[in-house]
């Protein structure tokens, strides 16, 4: 804190625990006796990882200490690490998010975006041990991912890469370029998507783990909403990558980049959801203690119905949220046979729900800071970053726009049923 211009009487008040336990009371009878135990436990090692923050450092020096508890995801199981699933993902997100949003940012990049194909690989009947020490590396926080699918020029038209993935042997040769790799700078691996013919991308499509080391490239972008998360433009010119990291081949790639994109985007709920009830409840404390003509603000209408508003779409947003985690986990990740009619309702929900919390994170930061007042727009609160992150969550996982034309796309299809 720079310059402290917010009363003590207010600031001692305003703290990490006292957040938790809002959220508890809002969120709580929404879960099961196992799924509060784990938030328990979630919140416990926040609140002993919150005083060794300093957010003059990147996020990349706290991996480690997510790695140990095996919070670098949870959607797979890693080393035994339980509970696991969509849904202790999602609470992982949100928890992670109220503890430090540009932290969550990097951690769900790494984690899910680079770390969950590692996991694909091995349910689609890859072999060797060359995948499972990347994929240790990573859930460990000793490593640091990034995924590279948009590419310059391209934006949210993923399929159409111009990025050529030559045969040589057994091997691959990747040139090209990519944009918005987050944590590109800092990675240590790059899951890259790549196609054998521009002409075919479909059907020539390959996902492929590359090492730093085999020649890869980056330039920062400089991005001002999360100074402590790198993001990247990232070159891969005559980039050869060993067989044993080809993920998936020949039109694979295709097959493997949808199947990603539904669980990352729910994990993106994870992280919106985290933002809304941070910059909601610290605003909620503010108000209430903060006196203006001889009463707390939150009692004048002005203030306290829009933060009432505010709070009727975060709980909302959050049961969507996990109603669809529940729904993923019931009939698809832990189904003996994946049910195809669920399949389909969660990449249509995790579009809308990626869409609509996304969208609620930007709106719900801003209209605290203005019910804050002054103090909503400086560092005496987390309201300011918060609301600088919910600009990326709206863009990160496919943007507003193109989560729409998902949408439209998904009502257009909506006459055959008549």
């Amino acid at each position: 804190m720079q310059e402290k211009i917010i009363d003590d009487q207010i600031l001692e008040k305003m703290t990490l625990e006292n957040v938790f336990k809002i959220f508890n009371d809002n969120v709580f009878p929404m879960l099961n006796e196992e799924e509060k135990d784990y938030c328990n436990q979630l919140q416990e090692f926040c609140l002993e990882l919150n005083p060794k923050i300093d957010k003059s450092k990147d996020v990349y020096v706290l991996f480690p200490e997510l790695g140990k508890h095996g919070y670098m995801q949870r959607i797979n199981l890693w080393n035994d690490f339980k509970p696991y699933g969509m849904k202790k993902e999602i609470l992982l997100g949100t928890h992670l998010s109220m503890l430090d949003s540009q932290l969550e940012l990097g951690r769900l990049a790494s984690g899910i975006l680079c770390g969950n194909p590692t996991f694909h690989y091995y349910s689609h009947g890859g072999t060797g041990d060359t995948i499972q020490k990347v994929q240790d590396e990573l859930m460990s926080g000793q490593k640091i991912g990034c995924i590279g699918i948009t590419e310059p020029n391209r934006g949210s038209d993923a399929v159409n890469m111009t990025t050529i993935a030559s045969k040589d042997g057994d091997a691959l040769i990747y040139n090209g370029e990519k944009v918005y790799t987050t944590n590109g700078p800092k990675a240590d691996y790059f899951c890259t998507y790549g196609v054998h013919s521009a002409e075919d991308p479909r059907g020539t499509m390959v996902q492929a783990m590359i090492k730093k080391e085999f020649g890869v490239r980056t330039e920062r972008l400089k991005i001002n909403s999360v100074p402590r998360v790198h993001i990247a433009h990232t070159f891969f010119n005559d980039v050869k990558i060993p067989r044993e990291y080809i993920l998936a081949d020949n039109g694979q790639g295709y097959v493997r980049l949808f199947e990603g994109l539904v669980p990352e985007r729910l994990g993106i709920m994870g992280s919106g959801i985290g933002i809304c009830w941070a910059g909601l409840i610290y605003g909620i404390i503010y108000t209430n203690l903060r006196k203006q003509f001889g009463k707390p603000v939150v009692r004048y209408q002005g203030v306290g119905y829009g933060l009432a508003d505010l709070l009727t779409k975060s709980t909302a947003a959050t049961s969507l949220a996990l109603q669809a985690a529940t729904i993923y986990d019931d009939k698809i990740l832990f189904a003996d046979k994946p049910s195809k009619e669920a399949e389909k309702w969660v990449a249509g929900i995790s579009s809308q729900g990626k869409y609509y919390t996304a969208k609620l994170t930007h709106e719900i930061c801003y209209e605290v800071q203005q019910h804050m007042g002054g103090i909503g727009v400086t560092d005496n609160s987390p309201v300011d970053e918060l609301t600088d992150v919910s600009k990326i969550e709206e863009v990160i996982g496919g943007s507003r726009n193109i989560q729409l034309l998902l949408i439209q796309n998904q009502i257009q299809r909506y006459l055959r049923l008549i």
